[in-house]
């Protein structure tokens, strides 16, 4: 197989790989929305855990994607935990208390 055949084959593997990382992201993102946002039975603290596993896992996939979480991610984190328990904002866990 010649060389430049070789070389196109590696950008569409990376890129495939790179579409299935993003989408994965994304599934992690909306599976921690549906579930804070939407599960009634979820505490406060057990959805910060969640919002702090699911960073962990997106920068544990595409560790380059901490800019993006932190400017477009995380708002809508704290959107939705803002909703549920709009007088929670004080009672914020620190991190050495988060359940995992």
């Amino acid at each position: 197989m010649p060389k430049f055949e070789m070389e196109s084959m590696t950008e569409v593997r990376s890129a495939f790989f790179e579409r299935r990382r993003l989408r994965r992201i994304r599934m992690i993102v909306e599976l921690t929305m549906n579930l804070v946002g939407g599960d009634e039975t979820v505490t406060y603290r057990e959805a910060c855990c969640l919002i702090e596993c699911a960073r962990k896992a997106i920068l544990d996939l595409h560790p380059s994607f901490a800019d993006r979480y932190e400017r477009i991610v995380r708002p809508h984190f704290e959107r939705i935990l803002a909703q549920r328990w709009p007088h929670a904002e004080l009672l914020r866990p620190s991190p050495c208390e988060l359940v995992n």
